[in-house]
């Protein structure tokens, strides 16, 4: 009985899978990304794709700029779904050893579903960030109002709430 309960695990491949496939999207959306980052300095480009309309502050470099930090933030999140997809596999489907887990990559050898949502919070906080470095260059420093420090300040507690979660107890 037991046995056949614990078949039941496989069940989480459907989540391998998926967040696989997702990593896989990610990945072709910051390559989309980048290769819009240089289109977008290509003459003639940002007139025809409408990019014409653009704030007087943003030249065709910083937004050209903006779309290589989406990039970023898109491939750092694929590079995300990845790491979970493979923790995910290894804590619930394969059955490793301790000496074949040794033998993974230090990226790979995920010990517990804490250390993936550790590295999802850690996530959460970088994209944050992106988003608030790509809102201050598209507004322009002069044109940020008071309600921008919201996200600021949600980044700034999520980064106390995990650090205080890994403070070792006295």
């Amino acid at each position: 009985m037991f046995a056949q309960f614990l078949r039941l695990r496989y069940i989480s491949i459907i989540a391998v899978v998926s967040l696989f496939a997702g990593a896989a999207l990610m990945f072709l959306a910051g390559l989309v990304r980048t290769i819009t980052a240089f289109l977008i300095l290509l003459p003639g480009y940002a007139a025809i794709h409408g990019y014409d309309s653009i704030p007087e502050h943003l030249t065709e470099s910083s937004l050209s700029s903006v779309a290589l930090i989406q990039a970023v933030d898109a491939f750092l999140f694929a590079l995300v779904l990845l790491i979970f997809s493979y923790g995910i596999y290894i804590l619930f489907v394969a059955s490793l050893s301790a000496e074949e887990l040794q033998k993974l990559p230090r990226w790979m050898q995920i010990a517990s579903v804490n250390e993936l949502k550790t590295t999802l919070i850690q996530v959460i906080i970088v994209i944050l960030t992106v988003n608030v470095l790509e809102h201050v260059i598209i507004t322009g420093s002069e044109a940020l109002e008071w309600s921008t420090l919201i996200i600021p300040l949600a980044i700034l507690c999520l980064a106390a709430a995990l650090r205080l979660m890994h403070v070792p107890p006295e």
